[in-house]
């Protein structure tokens, strides 16, 4: 009634389902990308991004917050105060997060400066960008998201219902 199959057929079969059940859907990984309860998933483009920046430490830009010394501090050409990274840019270079802090927009740049230590410890992260989020209420956080590449001034587009903190973008030649 059946063909037999051959343990080696078997094994091929199921190696095969367990590869095809173990890969996450591009719906399931854009979700995941959107959703601070998710888990971290980690996946990065697969062209060469830019790694690192000739600039000025976000320290000397910023020079009443804490020190980000190997980091440029980015923001949108445009003088918003609620902006998000561009998503098709996030999605692209996206590495890790949103990384929660319990920091508030009346508590900046302190979010900033310890985003920087989760960036350091990532390997592959070259950029990272911070926003406050639930603005003015009990809940209200810094949102941590790190990238495979540097971000431009031109990454960011104007939303609403969030403050952003900037994008910090790794120098080439940090501070020593």
């Amino acid at each position: 009634m059946f063909p037999k199959i051959t343990k080696l057929a078997a094994l091929l079969l199921a190696a095969a389902v367990a590869t095809v059940t173990a890969v996450p859907t591009k719906a399931t990984m854009l979700k995941s990308l959107h959703d601070p309860r998710a888990s971290t998933l980690h996946f990065t483009s697969s062209e060469n991004p830019t790694t690192c920046v000739n600039g000025i430490p976000a320290s000397s830009q910023r020079p009443d917050g804490f020190p980000i010394d190997n980091y440029t501090y980015v923001t949108p050409t445009a003088n918003w105060t609620s902006y998000k990274v561009e998503p098709d840019w996030y999605n692209l270079h996206y590495v890790s997060g949103p990384h929660i802090q319990a920091a508030t927009h009346r508590s900046d740049p302190y979010g900033a400066f310890e985003c920087q230590f989760t960036c350091n410890a990532a390997g592959d992260c070259n950029a990272f960008f911070v926003e406050y989020v639930d603005i003015g209420q009990t809940s209200e956080h810094l949102n941590c998201v790190l990238f495979n590449a540097t971000i431009d001034d031109s990454d960011f587009v104007q939303t609403t219902g969030n403050i952003g903190g900037g994008g910090y973008s790794r120098l080439c030649q940090p501070k020593v």
